[in-house]
């Protein structure tokens, strides 16, 4: 009985040098691509955030003075809005927000604080927040929130 030549060949799992090569080439390639996009998406994210933050802050603002039946402010802590703010009544202080990086937050009407009356409507004048990038990034739109008659903040997208 004659036996076959067996074979010597083992059958080996993983991959090859060329397919890992050509592997991390395309992903490479699509992350090249994807990163612009990226970019703006973060960027259109922070400035949400920041109008949301802001927002919350009017609302606070607004809310306690109500609750206490006094005057209530929402004052910058820097030379401009994008320097935070807090939300205070006398000495006591409810709120305070830190400075934002590369975000420009500015108000139509220039004030230092927004005050509200115990009525929930601001003494001071109405005005309106724009926030947007320092530096002009495409695909990314800045924000405005406007304050009401009735005191409330309200955002929307692109300028005041």
């Amino acid at each position: 009985m004659l036996v076959g030549p067996r074979n010597t060949r083992r059958r080996v799992r993983g991959f090859t040098l060329i397919e890992l090569v050509t592997t991390i080439t395309v992903i490479g390639v699509l992350a090249t691509l994807a990163l612009p996009s990226f970019r703006a998406f973060v960027a259109n994210q922070r400035i949400r955030n920041v109008s949301f933050d802001l927002m919350a802050a009017l609302t606070l603002a607004r809310s306690e003075a109500v609750t206490r039946n006094r005057s209530v402010d929402l004052k910058r802590t820097g030379t401009s809005w994008g320097g935070g703010w807090t939300v205070e009544e006398g000495t006591r202080t409810f709120h305070s927000q830190e400075a934002y990086k590369d975000l420009a937050i500015s108000d139509s009407s220039g004030l230092g604080a927004i005050t509200y009356g115990k009525d929930g409507r601001t003494v001071t004048t109405s005005t309106k927040f724009t926030i947007a990038p320092l530096a002009a990034i495409a695909g990314v739109s800045s924000r405005c929130i406007s304050i009401g008659l009735s005191g409330l903040p309200s955002s929307s997208m692109g300028a005041c």
